[in-house]
């Protein structure tokens, strides 16, 4: 059994608020990702966290991507595609912006 470092809380916040950004990437990089927390190499969470990531990421981030018109959200299917605004969206978050 491999041991992976848990985050802190400072860093669980982190991951928390880099999702957007994330999932715009991974959104430029495939056709379409499954709409689950994109986690970097390195980053672990306790589950608790991990569901909390989970409830942000399915009921404010995508929803908010969505609504920006940056993705679309099949909460039936569990699938992200880009959406009419992605590449708009996508320059926004190369340049740092949040939300």
């Amino acid at each position: 059994m491999s041991e992976q470092a848990t985050l802190d809380h400072e860093d669980f916040r982190t991951v928390l608020r880099k999702q957007q950004q994330r999932v715009v990437a991974a959104a430029a990089a495939e056709e379409a990702i499954d709409a689950t927390p994109i986690l970097q190499d390195g980053e672990a969470l306790p589950c608790e966290e991990y569901v909390t990531l989970v409830y942000e990421l399915h009921h404010v981030h995508l929803p908010e991507l969505q609504a920006a018109g940056v993705i679309e959200f099949d909460r039936r299917e569990e699938t992200v595609r880009r959406g009419p605004f992605f590449d708009e969206g996508q320059s926004l978050f190369k340049h740092g912006h949040d939300r």
